[in-house]
């Protein structure tokens, strides 16, 4: 039997390291985004490691790259041991040592509670370290954009993607001491139809559900005067008396705090209890950088749950 390892180029683990990243990315530029390496020695490695097996890995275009057979066998058998012993080389060297660059896709009405303290302990803990971090209401697509890890908020769909749950919460019905004391007929979630502020721009629910004690009462919404596409500007629109909505915590714990926002009907508990996940494009292959922030916002996250708790009862 061929001695195939003696055959191969003795650096042939970064050339298998890179076929699997562009694999993963979905893309050359992707890739090379995502290891903080250039385009051209992406290329040149992957070239290589096909040349070193004498088959054709990826077929070209200028719009796509497209695995061939040969590849998805090799995809198949290889990513987890590579991926094993990059672990094993990470834990090695230590996580002192965590550096390069990581894109991070997170929700803007989650980022200010969540990430914002975990960057400012990963600056002091791993000073090699640089985040990109792209906040925002909608969806980021994580392959086509670059990005390694998410953090998400909700329920996961059916995906290709892998999710890890760091936290839950529920919702919390809020309004502004000003509007509570304007409507003091208001003594049940049912008395709030007409003023329904929703965030989105469609509704994120159609019904909402809550508990007190044994009472369950589940209301359709069937009028929202207002919809706002950006949590900020809803909170703006809470504060200013407009309406009533339920929020995530994370999204008002500061504002409930100074007393510009209350919980309304505290008595009444929101039955929707939702996730945050930390979501990336793989299960193996996650380099030392994702594993230092997905272990950060977990810790995060951690310490933030009590609050959360004890905000929507």
């Amino acid at each position: 039997m061929p001695n195939i390892v003696a055959d191969m180029p003795t650096n042939i683990l970064p050339h298998l390291v890179a076929f699997l990243e562009v694999v993963d990315a979905g893309s050359f530029t992707a890739a090379a985004r995502r290891s903080s390496t250039d385009k051209t020695v992406m290329s040149r490695r992957v070239k290589a490691l096909e040349q070193a097996l004498g088959v054709r890995l990826l077929n070209r275009t200028t719009r796509a790259i497209h695995v061939t057979p040969a590849g998805r066998r090799l995809v198949e058998e290889a990513r987890d041991p590579v991926a094993d012993v990059l672990a094993a080389l990470t834990r090695t060297r230590g996580p002192e040592r965590v550096d390069g660059t990581i894109r991070v896709a997170s929700a803007q009405s989650l980022s200010h509670a969540l990430l914002v303290p975990v960057l400012a302990q990963l600056q002091r803990t791993h000073p090699n370290l640089n985040v990109v971090l792209s906040a925002a209401e909608t969806l980021v697509p994580l392959v086509q954009e670059g990005h390694e890890l998410a953090i998400r908020v909700g329920q996961m769909p059916d995906s290709s993607l892998v999710s890890r749950k760091l936290a839950t919460w529920r919702y919390v019905l809020v309004a502004s001491p000003e509007w509570v004391a304007a409507h003091p007929e208001v003594r049940s979630p049912a008395d709030l139809s007409e003023h329904w502020m929703l965030w989105g721009s469609k509704p994120r629910s159609q019904r909402w559900r809550f508990a007190r004690g044994d009472d369950q009462l589940e209301l359709g919404l069937e009028r929202y005067p207002y919809i706002f596409d950006v949590s900020q500007l809803l909170v703006e629109g809470l504060r200013a008396g407009i309406g009533v909505t339920a929020m995530p915590p994370f999204c008002v714990s500061r504002e409930l705090a100074e007393g510009s926002l209350v919980r309304l009907l505290p008595e009444w508990r929101m039955e929707h209890q939702y996730g945050i996940f930390g979501v990336t494009p793989h299960r193996a292959m996650l380099s030392g950088r994702v594993q230092v922030v997905l272990d950060a916002a977990k810790a995060r996250a951690a310490e933030l749950m009590p609050l959360w708790e004890e905000l929507t009862g």
